[in-house]
């Protein structure tokens, strides 16, 4: 396999397409790949896609460089990359690098990021255990291994692990010959780095990108996005730069690219920091539609998380827990969202159950942990009415750094005053400049009530009394009674008229008791 002379490459692929044989041109591109697809990547394509589709079937390789397949994932049977029994067998340690990076990406193609995690896995091993000439030499295909790996990583939602890989990319795409090797793994890092809140890195890689070589057309695309989308997420969270400047020209939520659930994540934040959930929820609908997702890779977490915030905004939060219904074990993201859905919704138990799953979490970054951080504080005002002074001064680390704006916008008013009352008056004042800048929303948060007074509450619009409630529940009337008073203490009112209006607002009949 020829893996390092792109001039004997490019030779060998002409001679094969004025012979005009397509197994020909197949077995010259396969034996040449790496040097055609890093110095001659338009006669590669050009090549590739005059080959009939048995052709392509038979070596996974080239079905996945054609530019069709990536498209006809979204609508068409999934293709799943199997080499012919026989040319499995002769192939070289290197050629079955190629396969299993193949296998890989056709999967992440196809959305199956669980079943493209196994094949990068594989490929993982087989660089620590097995020896192959071309990863021997300095300017072979290394550093795309592992740049792939981290990718597939990447779009699993693995963005630790990832950052790993692209750091070992980089270093070795130093010394392979191909300038434009750095820059593809600092664009992935930053993205990485953008997703994890650790913004400060993000930014580093993304000035070093800057002065470094462009990358050939094969990547410029998803080079120039991932630069763009970690500027994009970088600014929401800081709360500042045009987000819809650094979006444009960028993959679109229909985009094929890896980049594409990340750019949805950039618009999304955007358009519910404006307080505009119904453009949210119109993007996802569009990225939902044009792309295979299944559970367990980051657009699924995209999606669900994105969809269950903007439905907290809409006020539509039955339909939220039906998203979270369906989506049980998505991700850290959608994790959050459903804390966040629990706490708004005055469903405790739940809150404090996915914030317990989050704290034990190793995967997740800073940004999340300083989420559930916030989330947390929201869940022990809500069960005590008070906040102790600790956790009032983990919210006020949080609020002192520029990279939490957003997060700290989506926190309640009671929270906000619950913090700076329990402070002294040297934390209150460093509370008061963290925040000066932050206009926090009053939100009308569900009461928490126990499944008697759901009971009770629910049975209000039948206008049964106090006797008739006690004998169909099977308790007495001073039950009845003392319950009642409860209710009227959490909604704020002292009738019955009251009680109904405000829990019809609150969407509190008709819930579900089981918290």
């Amino acid at each position: 396999m020829n893996l390092t002379d792109p001039d004997r490459a490019r030779d060998d692929l002409a001679k094969a397409v004025r012979a005009g044989h397509p197994d020909t041109i197949a077995r010259t591109v396969v034996s040449n790949v790496w040097p055609l697809y890093t110095c001659h990547p338009e006669a590669l394509t050009a090549a590739v896609v005059e080959l009939p589709s048995a052709l392509l079937d038979r070596h996974p390789i080239l079905r996945v460089l054609h530019p069709m397949t990536a498209v006809l994932a979204r609508r068409a049977r999934s293709y799943q990359p199997v080499p012919h029994g026989q040319d499995a067998r002769l192939m070289s340690a290197d050629e079955l690098d190629f396969l299993i990076l193949a296998q890989m990406l056709a999967f992440r193609v196809n959305g199956d990021v669980t079943t493209a995690m196994v094949y990068a896995h594989r490929l993982e091993e087989r660089l620590r255990e097995t020896a192959a000439e071309g990863r021997e030499r300095i300017d072979g295909p290394l550093w795309f291994l592992h740049h792939q790996i981290g990718s597939t990583m990447l779009a699993a939602g693995d963005s630790g692990r990832a950052l790993l890989e692209f750091a070992t990319a980089r270093q070795l795409g130093k010394f392979s010959g191909q300038p434009y090797a750095e820059r593809m793994a600092l664009s992935r890092s930053a993205l990485a780095h953008a997703v994890r809140g650790t913004l400060d890195e993000a930014e580093r890689a993304l000035a070093e990108a800057e002065d470094m070589p462009e990358v050939t057309s094969l990547h410029a695309s998803a080079t120039t996005s991932s630069e763009r989308i970690a500027a994009a997420l970088i600014a929401v969270d800081r709360r500042s730069g045009d987000v819809d400047e650094m979006l444009s020209g960028t993959c679109p939520v229909d985009s094929v690219e890896l980049n594409w659930p990340f750019a949805l994540l950039a618009r999304c934040r955007a358009y519910l920091s404006r307080h505009r959930p119904e453009d949210a929820l119109e993007a996802i609908r569009i990225a939902s539609d044009g792309h295979p997702t299944r559970g367990g890779s980051f657009a699924a977490d995209v999606i669900a998380s994105s969809t269950i915030e903007a439905l907290i905004a809409t006020g539509d939060s039955g339909y939220a827990w039906g998203i979270v219904k369906d989506n049980p074990k998505v991700g850290a993201l959608t994790q959050l969202a459903t804390a966040h859905l629990a706490l708004h919704d005055g469903r405790l138990d739940t809150a404090a159950l996915e914030l317990r799953a989050l704290a034990s979490d190793q995967k997740i970054g800073p940004a999340q942990r300083a989420e559930a951080v916030l989330l947390s504080g929201w869940l022990e005002l809500a069960r005590t009415g008070e906040l102790d002074l600790e956790s009032a001064r983990q919210i006020v680390r949080i609020a002192q750094r520029r990279d939490r704006r957003r997060l700290l916008e989506r926190m309640p008013r009671q929270l906000v005053e619950r913090v700076r009352d329990t402070l002294d008056t040297e934390g209150m004042e460093e509370w008061a400049e963290a925040t000066s800048d932050i206009s926090f929303r009053d939100l009308q948060v569900r009461p928490s009530l126990t499944s008697g007074e759901l009971r009770i509450l629910n049975a209000l619009p039948a206008q049964r009394s106090t006797a008739n409630m006690a004998s169909a529940f099977h308790v007495s009337p001073n039950t009845v009674k003392s319950q009642l008073r409860s209710i009227y203490r959490k909604l704020g009112c002292s009738t019955r008229e009251e009680a109904i209006r405000i829990a019809t607002r609150m969407r509190l009949l008709a819930a579900t008791v089981n918290d």
